[in-house]
């Protein structure tokens, strides 16, 4: 039963030391985070390489997550992943319609974002709309995917008369980001939360004195740290997959209340 505890819960420990960790083992938390499964075909020494630390940090972290090495912990990682998987499809009605990928992908958007308006901080939302009313200037940021959601809530704002900016480049966004003072809001948007640039963006924000906001699917990530305000919403899995849009739907929800907010 012990073991099953440690297994059920493995993603969210990785996740949890990011934060925690020693900064050696927090890299290597912070990379399996990124991508757990390419971590699968990795051996100790690849893992260390990229992770810039050595075989021993790896093998201390895989032991700090209860496992005698890496091995044990990739077999553990790897059943988490495909336990996710299997999740995912029980919770998959039975349409006859529609071929079963397609099935599962559809129900699985749909909960996403039923669970996002279930959990969503009202409260929080309205205050957000309250500060975007009387700030000089709203930033928007989001890499890969996020950056659709940044271009989505920004075009949002823009089109109800709102001064905002949302530059894909996060080189230009930092560099927006140093001018921002007291009266601007910057809201950095992050599936997984542990976005590199993204977090840099709201770092500089923090520095200029800007509101900072940050919309994840998490409230443990390293961007909900460094922002004043954090707003949750949900993913379609238990584990952001990188590179997939899939949490969008949900920030197109929130996207859709906030103008609401902004019209009362």
């Amino acid at each position: 039963m012990q073991d099953m505890i440690k297994r059920s819960v493995l993603l969210d420990m990785i996740y949890d030391a990011i934060n925690t960790a020693p900064a050696a083992l927090a890299r290597v938390a912070l990379y399996v985070a990124q991508d757990p499964e390419i971590v699968l075909g990795l051996s100790v020494a690849e893992l260390a390489h990229n992770t810039n630390s050595g075989s021993a940090s790896i093998v201390r972290f895989c032991r700090m997550l209860g496992f005698s090495g890496f091995r044990e912990f990739k077999i553990a990682l790897s059943g988490e992943i495909e336990r996710a998987r299997a999740l995912d499809l029980a919770q998959c009605p039975n349409v006859l319609t529609l071929p079963p990928k397609l099935a599962v992908i559809s129900t699985a958007l749909q909960n996403s974002i039923a669970a996002t308006a279930r959990t969503l901080d009202i409260a929080r939302v309205q205050d957000l709309a309250m500060g975007i009313r009387s700030a000089r200037r709203v930033d928007i940021f989001g890499m890969g995917p996020s950056s659709v959601c940044a271009d989505i809530v920004a075009m949002r704002l823009l089109w109800q008369g709102f001064p905002v900016h949302s530059p894909s480049s996060a080189s230009m966004s930092h560099s927006l980001a140093r001018t921002l003072d007291p009266t601007s809001i910057a809201i950095g948007i992050s599936s997984s939360g542990v976005t590199e640039e993204t977090k840099e963006f709201l770092e500089i924000a923090n520095k200029a004195g800007a509101q900072t906001v940050a919309i994840t699917t998490r409230l443990d990530c390293p961007i909900a740290q460094i922002a004043d305000q954090v707003i949750l919403v949900s993913s379609p899995g238990s584990w952001p997959e990188p590179g997939s849009a899939s949490h969008v739907p949900a920030v197109v929800l929130l996207s859709e209340y906030l103008s609401r907010c902004l019209q009362e």
